[in-house]
């Protein structure tokens, strides 16, 4: 168990860096290829419709390839488009391949996290918790990686670092053994026709309105996330007036408490009761980012920034496992169906934190993501009555 967890950790390393590379990099993206911060959006989107896609197509490929074969197909296809992106290829090509980055990201981070779950089983929120600090650990090394990079004029080789890092996970993936014979078996298990066909269970249409609910909740939550990580640099550019340097650092300011949070928020929830974590860190951030709107110092800045990953660090977690306790035994298709929900907000949110970067101030964008975290805490505080009903 000890081995699928750490290279579970390793690969949620990777997509931690590919979660945040566009972003640390994209101001110098957009000048290099005389592009608007409303193109940037549409390139962010692209990227997490591509995640959705592969977070979607994942059963489909187990089923029919094997975990194994999914994960290192994922992983080539990953390194390929780094790879090609670090070369410079015209704007049109840049899009394409963050598209394909996004879809072999989201098949890595949905397969194996699926993997883990299913392997681990009493012990998934444990196991689930250190691939969550693993995946932080990456988003917050990535921008350091490549704030170092930007200032040496060589901002492109931070996709090359990242796409021959994932070239070696392919090749592990493809000889490792997990050294117990009930992995192994499930990393190269591939449903037989007869399986396939096996129909499965169905939601309620009590369970319905609470998934629904907390999908939207992931939908605004990744959203969100992700148009903070991939714009906080530009905010502060034009904002606080900060150099293109010290500005990316924040995205890593941000993923430091993020991963501090994370080690700790499950102890938390478990002390607490999972409605009292996500209801504090909800209302929490809502007053944090109003403050960030009215902020206009850098160093302010970065405090809020600090403060605001600490909050946020663990609500995904936290939220996967509190829904769930409303839909016992679905927990495999629930689980899929609010990553590829999440994956749908990081897609379609920053397309319009982009649009609004474009056509307002930056005000006006901190703002809506006020009201964005202000739907999700509403969400949190609502799904009482269902834990009332449920207790």
């Amino acid at each position: 168990m000890n081995r699928l967890v750490g290279m579970g950790s390793l690969s949620y390393l990777l997509t931690g860096f590919t979660h945040v590379i566009l972003g640390a990099v994209l101001t110098e993206m957009l000048q290099h290829y005389a592009r608007s911060y409303s193109d940037g959006g549409m390139l962010i989107f692209l990227e997490f419709a591509g995640f959705l896609w592969g977070v979607l197509c994942m059963p489909y490929f187990i089923r029919s390839f094997s975990r194994r074969a999914s994960i290192c197909g994922a992983f080539t296809l990953l390194a390929l488009s780094e790879i090609w992106i670090a070369l410079l290829p015209p704007w049109f090509m840049v899009n394409g391949l963050a598209l394909v980055a996004g879809f072999s990201f989201g098949v890595i981070e949905s397969g194996i996290g699926t993997f883990v779950m299913v392997a681990s089983k009493e012990k998934q929120a444990i196991a689930m918790s250190k691939l969550e600090v693993a995946f932080g650990i990456g988003a917050l090394v990535m921008p350091f990686i490549s704030s170092f990079l930007i200032t040496r004029g060589v901002w492109s080789y931070s996709f090359l670092i990242l796409g021959g890092s994932a070239l070696i996970m392919a090749v592990i993936w493809s000889r490792i053994s997990m050294r117990d014979g009930g992995m192994d078996d499930l990393l190269a298990h591939k449903m037989s026709t007869e399986q396939r066909g096996t129909r499965r269970p169905a939601y309620t249409k009590a369970s319905l309105p609470i998934l629904g609910s907390f999908m939207f909740f992931f939908f605004l939550y990744v959203g969100m996330e992700t148009s903070i990580i991939n714009f906080l640099p530009s905010i502060f550019i034009e904002k606080m007036h900060s150099s293109t340097s010290i500005a990316t650092l924040t995205v890593s300011a941000y993923w430091l408490t993020m991963v501090i949070g994370r080690v700790f928020a499950g102890i938390i929830a478990e002390k607490y009761s999972y409605f009292s974590f996500l209801a504090f860190t909800c209302g929490g951030s809502v007053i944090l980012l109003m403050l960030l709107a009215f902020n206009t110092t850098i160093w302010g800045g970065y405090a809020i920034v600090l403060l605001l990953g600490l909050l946020m660090a663990g609500m995904f977690a936290v939220g996967l496992i509190f829904a769930n306790r409303f839909i016992p035994g679905m927990t495999e298709r629930t689980t899929s169906l609010l990553i590829a929900s999440g994956g749908l907000g990081g897609s379609l949110l920053p397309l319009g934190a982009g649009w609004s970067m474009d056509r307002f101030a930056s005000d006006v964008t901190l703002w809506i993501f006020v009201f964005l975290i202000l739907i999700s805490f509403a969400i949190i505080l609502y799904s009482k009555r269902w834990e009332q009903q449920t207790a």
